[in-house]
């Protein structure tokens, strides 16, 4: 017997191939999504996608909570740099009111050697030969401006701020006295 190079297909695979060429992939509709099939979980998979899903439930509870506290810290950190900030702003404030009143009472230390107008603009004079109403007049002004003088050093070493609280404060301090 000769074997024949024709090879005749069995009923089983006849039957596959019709089934095949009814419905395959590429002939589905766009509308059907090809699904995963379920799978039927026992007890112990239920209770083991219960344990995961509850550890989930905790890290994400974790993580809020990290998140919310640096949330406050961030906050206070951003509180405390203002409140530095505004401190540094009112001792630089105080230090240009104390210089600009040490400037008029040692501008009002030279003026009061003279005698001033009582006219506007003021005038300051000084005549060859005084009166001793002028004279009086000039001692009243000297006292006044050294009364001043001495209240702004009482009442600059009752105020005076403590001590920089660090090496910065203390070089604008040095810098501003000299």
């Amino acid at each position: 017997m000769v074997q024949s190079s024709i090879v005749v297909p069995s009923n089983n695979a006849r039957k596959r191939s019709l089934d095949s060429t009814n419905k395959t992939d590429s002939d589905a509709t766009p509308d059907e999504e090809i699904k995963r099939p379920r799978l039927e979980l026992n007890e112990a998979g239920k209770n083991r996608n219960r344990r995961l899903f509850g550890a989930l439930l905790e890290i994400n509870e974790k993580l809020h909570d990290k998140l919310e506290q640096e949330r406050k810290e961030l906050a206070e950190k951003l509180r405390a740099r203002r409140e530095e900030k505004d401190r540094k702003l009112e001792h630089e404030k105080k230090i240009i009111r104390e210089k600009l009143e040490l400037f008029n009472i040692h501008q009002q230390e030279k003026l009061a050697n003279f005698l001033k107008t009582k006219t506007e603009p003021s005038i300051y004079y000084l005549p060859e030969k005084l009166t001793d109403e002028m004279v009086l007049t000039i001692e009243k002004q000297k006292e006044k401006v050294q009364q001043r003088k001495i209240e702004l050093e009482n009442r600059n070493d009752i105020a005076r701020d403590p001590l920089p609280k660090n090496e910065e404060d203390s070089a604008i301090i040095n810098d501003e006295e000299n």
